[in-house]
């Protein structure tokens, strides 16, 4: 399955992908972390909590937490102190991820290799910049990134469009001429408002987050055959 709506005539310079759900199978695993934490903290979230937190940050698992908890009678030391416990809890967990299971996603380093050769590449992640650093040199995508971007390295982390307008300003790109993947509702929203062109990884396009393409497999005949294109154009257009 794959679709776009893409004009022919466009071709990316530069590239920017989404780690976990795109490059890592990790969403599962991720999942499985925050379950634990509710259930640690005997909270249990709304299925709009639930939702939200589909590619979020740790600290907005965090921020779930301290929300579904009842501090009304607590002091200022007392909520602060809660969060410190809860901050310490998630990023100790999201630390071990990697050991948990996560492999990789079928073909997606092997397009990696393919636009790194033509374009200058980057990741941008929820993750902390220290375990998205892990993630990528274990996995082996680092060699072939330019940069990559990670939730304690801007502002504000996805939904907003920070880390994307980092990453492409890193890349010496115009967002206009970026091609980024992306599989959740707060990932698509933060790179289609930094401006870039946004495909998504998805098994369920009827459901999935506005994008301007959707396929299903990094090795879609499809899929390649349009990344090919973009490739010759480009080489076309430097010539």
């Amino acid at each position: 399955m794959f679709s776009s709506s893409v004009d022919t005539q466009w071709f990316p310079t530069c590239a920017v992908f989404d780690c976990d759900g795109v490059l890592l199978d990790s969403e599962t695993v991720w999942g499985d972390i925050q379950e634990e934490i509710f259930a640690k903290y005997s909270v249990t979230p709304t299925a709009e909590i639930r939702q939200r937190l589909v590619g979020s940050a740790a600290s907005d698992l965090v921020d779930a937490i301290v929300e579904l908890t009842d501090l009304s009678a607590a002091s200022d030391d007392e909520k602060q102190q809660f969060r410190a416990k809860v901050e310490h809890d998630v990023h100790e967990s999201e630390a071990n991820i990697i050991e948990r299971g996560v492999t990789t996603i079928p073909g997606a380093l092997d397009l990696i290799k393919k636009l790194s050769a033509v374009m200058p590449v980057a990741v941008a992640s929820n993750s902390s910049s220290q375990l998205l650093t892990r993630k990528l040199t274990k996995f082996g995508h680092r060699e072939f990134l330019t940069t990559w971007v990670g939730a304690n390295d801007v502002e504000s982390p996805k939904p907003a469009p920070d880390m994307y307008t980092e990453a492409i300003r890193r890349l010496g790109g115009d967002p206009a001429r970026t091609f980024t993947v992306e599989d959740s509702a707060a990932g698509s929203q933060a790179a289609r408002d930094s401006g870039a062109v946004t495909f998504i990884f998805t098994h369920d396009q009827e459901n999935a987050p506005e994008g301007r393409g959707y396929f299903d497999s990094f090795t879609d005949p499809q899929f390649l055959a349009t990344i090919d294109t973009w490739i010759d154009q480009l080489k076309a257009h430097q010539e």
